[in-house]
């Protein structure tokens, strides 16, 4: 192979679920000389740093960073990575999920074989505690059931609802129309081959999942992408910016690259977990962020870019009481996106809605 690639990790005290991370990079069929693994230490303490630099010391293709200050996020992790790295393609791992272990080879393959910026593939959600697996969404009907003959499948409802509601409405309203542009929905589509995204703009329905994509490296530095500074929305800043640019884009349908693990037990103190007033500001700074960075691009691009993610930050802020000067703040963010994104009327409803909501919580809130 005459390529390498960079997988990137951003760890901070994940040392129960360390080692099975980085051994599902070790063990890649790919063959570990074909890679270069970035283990960055946001300052853990925990031992994760003594882990890192024990595979550090133990593979040559093993290269442990230590930050002597905490970030308290992945993007600066992520981003120390980026500087640090040399392969040709760079990935990304958060460390206490899990490669499949043809990930590497296939998203490779798929990646140079058709000079593409960007492959990506499909991702399994799986619920530790819960005992259920789900298949990540896609606007495209799949074939999974033949593709993984003994694998049950839920599909991805992240709503309190029946079923049937989300299948038939919800789903509905929140991705919306599907919008054929070059590949026909009369079937399962097993690759979306693209030159950019305006040939397939539903491409951009899908959760961002950086760790489930390869990206040439100079479509990374020749555009300066970095990850933003939040805590949460910098994977979907990021991987909006990536696949605006790129020249060539590789989607496989059928294909399962990455097991992506939710602890979900009462006490998981995980940031993504622990919702607090900084999460959704962040979140909704990275819709702007997204929002701004469509400018120039269709009508449909920008509605994608940023309508589906809008009901799942609306039901997060339902489950979570804050305070007056707290939905104060949010209001405004949730406002300064509605002055910039009026891509279409169902855009201008669900920010309506959202604002309407947030104003009612502040005027009947005692605290």
């Amino acid at each position: 192979m005459e390529d390498k690639i960079s997988i990137i990790l951003p760890i901070f005290n994940v040392g129960d679920h360390l080692r099975g991370g980085i051994d599902s990079l070790i063990n890649q069929t790919i063959g570990n000389e074909n890679l270069e693994i970035i283990m960055v230490n946001d300052c853990s303490t925990d031992g994760s740093g003594e882990i890192i630099d024990e595979y550090a010391e133990k593979y040559d293709c093993c290269i442990a960073i230590h930050h002597e200050q905490n970030s308290g996020a992945a993007y600066t992790p992520r981003n120390t990575g980026i500087e640090a790295c040399t392969g040709d393609y760079i990935m990304f791992l958060d460390p206490d999920d899990r490669y499949t272990l043809d990930s590497c080879e296939t998203l490779y393959n798929a990646v140079k074989e058709n000079d593409a910026d960007v492959a990506f593939a499909r991702f399994r959600r799986i619920f530790e505690y819960g005992g259920t697996v789900q298949k990540s969404f896609s606007p495209y009907e799949d074939d999974l059931e033949h593709a993984y003959p003994d694998e049950t499948f839920e599909t991805a409802n992240f709503l309190n609802v029946s079923d049937f509601l989300w299948d038939n409405f919800i789903e509905r309203f929140l991705y919306g129309k599907d919008h054929e542009v070059t590949y026909k929905r009369d079937g399962p589509i097993d690759k979306i081959i693209i030159d950019n995204i305006e040939q397939e703009p539903d491409l951009l329905k899908m959760a961002p999942a950086v760790w489930s994509k390869i990206f040439k490296r100079e479509l990374i530095m020749d555009n300066n992408i970095r990850f933003q500074p939040y805590i949460s929305g910098d994977d979907l800043a990021f991987t909006d910016e990536a696949l605006l640019k790129a020249e060539g884009i590789v989607y496989l349908n059928n294909f399962m690259c990455y097991d992506y693990y939710i602890r979900d037990l009462p006490d998981d103190k995980s940031i993504t977990n622990t919702v607090n007033v900084r999460l959704l500001d962040d979140l909704m700074e990275s819709y702007i962020y997204c929002r701004k960075l469509t400018e120039g691009y269709s009508k449909e691009i920008q509605t994608i870019a940023v309508n589906p993610h809008l009901l799942h930050w609306m039901n997060t802020w339902k489950g979570s009481p804050f305070t007056k000067e707290e939905n104060r703040l949010l209001l405004k963010k949730v406002n300064k996106l509605k002055k910039i994104h009026k891509s279409d009327m169902k855009s201008k409803m669900l920010l309506s809605s959202m604002t309407t909501a947030i104003e009612t919580s502040i005027y009947t809130s005692k605290a």
